[in-house]
């Protein structure tokens, strides 16, 4: 039998290159911890993988909104909190009045407890009024001093708008968690009104009180009470905003754990058979190096023999 030593050489060199191509393919592998580098590289499966990246990826974004949406809910429920707390300090400030029937400090220490009720509701975030009804401007309540509140109407106080925040936290969920600062604001903005007419009318409030002035205080310890509860109520609301988008934050992250999963068990490489395929490339490279050796070192004479 005639043998050709170039044919030889064609099938050594073409054997250890395919072991070389073989060993570099599961040694890219290994890096990666991927069956293939791009999508192409899945065959049948690529449309599979292809979809279940394209949901993680929604899922991801809807994960981050909603985390937006839950720090600026954060921050609104310490808005809220501000300001119903300031009202109850205002109360409490009136029931210590009437304690020791003594008037003086009674208005510099409600024009703090004013101005925290304001700051509360001129609260900004990221550069937006979160209660300016989508004007942003200018601070929803206009006076944010006890002192300047002197417009004759409760309307003329308030320069927010009408638009109310709405969130769309997940593919099927729209929230909305807007709140404007006339709604919040108005009983507690009448109430701080009402009392400092009642003094500028009497020319301001210190010493001792009268009878009309004890009946007075008494009726607005009642009213400030009540705007203070009416604020705990919108407290709560934004908590159950909260308690919302917590959920679903939560159900987000299973989604994306799950699909996760489902594109690591497409894609992901068996490290263990890889080192297998790894040696074996190994032992076909040496093996086919050695042949390609041996050609090397035998003359066609010493195939005929």
């Amino acid at each position: 039998m005639r043998v050709s030593t170039g044919q030889m050489w064609d099938s050594a060199l073409f054997n250890l290159l395919q072991a070389q191509s073989r060993h570099a393919d599961v040694n890219k592998q290994i890096g990666t911890e991927k069956i293939a580098t791009d999508i192409g590289g899945y065959g049948r499966q690529s449309e599979v993988i292809a979809s279940y990246q394209s949901s993680a990826k929604s899922i991801d974004t809807y994960k981050d909104l909603a985390k937006s949406v839950g720090a600026r809910l954060d921050v609104q429920n310490l808005a809220l909190e501000q300001s119903g707390e300031a009202l109850l300090s205002a109360r409490d400030s009136l029931m210590d009045a009437l304690a020791t029937d003594n008037l003086d400090n009674l208005m510099s220490t409600l024009e703090s407890h004013y101005a925290a009720f304001a700051g509360g509701l001129n609260t900004q975030y990221q550069g937006q009024y979160l209660f300016g009804g989508g004007q942003d401007r200018d601070a929803p309540l206009a006076f944010g001093s006890l002192s300047s509140l002197e417009t004759p109407a409760v309307s003329e106080t308030f320069v927010n708008g009408t638009v109310k925040k709405v969130s769309k936290i997940d593919p099927s969920t729209s929230l909305q968690t807007g709140m404007l600062a006339s709604e919040l604001g108005s009983e507690g903005v009448e109430l701080f009104r009402e009392l400092k007419a009642f003094a500028d009318a009497r020319g301001g409030l210190s010493g001792q009180m009268d009878s009309a002035t004890r009946d007075y205080i008494q009726t607005l310890t009642t009213s400030f009470t009540k705007a203070y509860e009416g604020m705990v109520q919108k407290t709560a609301l934004n908590g159950s905003y909260q308690a919302k988008v917590d959920t679903t934050i939560t159900a987000l992250d299973n989604q994306s754990l799950t699909l996760n999963g489902l594109i690591s068990d497409k894609t992901a490489v068996n490290m263990a058979e890889a080192y297998v395929k790894l040696e074996q490339a190994d032992l076909a490279i040496q093996a086919s190096a050695q042949i390609v050796a041996n050609l090397k070192s035998t003359s066609l004479l010493d195939l005929l023999r």
